[in-house]
């Protein structure tokens, strides 16, 4: 994924458009794995991005905009007084989380973890 093209899938995510993330959890009430996996990829390509030309404002606000909304939405799944339940809500949601906690750190702290290291993957050949 490109610069261009991560800033694309940041600014669908913040404005809250269709094929985002945020659309398919908010609107649509389903996870979206692919769409888990788009967002994932763009944090970590603007990490990359931030390690060499430094961090912008604009991009942060973005990323724990979006970061916050997909807690919120996962977090309102498990609230019994609120009507928001995800379709397709992955069992291991925990590992979900733990890959986006580690895409924002790497952002804000240019701390990378080793992919492999990881239980859960990208499936291969998808987004």
């Amino acid at each position: 994924m490109t610069v261009n093209e991560a800033q694309t899938v940041l600014s669908k995510n913040s404005d809250c458009l269709k094929k985002s993330l945020v659309y398919s959890l908010h609107e649509r009430g389903r996870f979206s794995k692919k769409r888990f996996w788009e967002f994932y990829d763009c944090v970590i390509t603007l990490a990359q991005d931030a390690c060499e030309c430094g961090r912008d404002i604009e991009t942060a606000r973005k990323i724990t905009f979006v970061y916050q909304r997909v807690l919120k939405e996962m977090i309102w799944h498990f609230d019994k007084n609120d009507m928001s339940k995800l379709k397709k809500f992955p069992e291991n949601h925990n590992e979900y989380i733990e890959r986006l906690d580690d895409a924002v750190d790497a952002y804000f702290r240019g701390v990378f973890v080793d992919e492999t290291l990881y239980d859960l993957q990208k499936a291969r050949g998808k987004a």
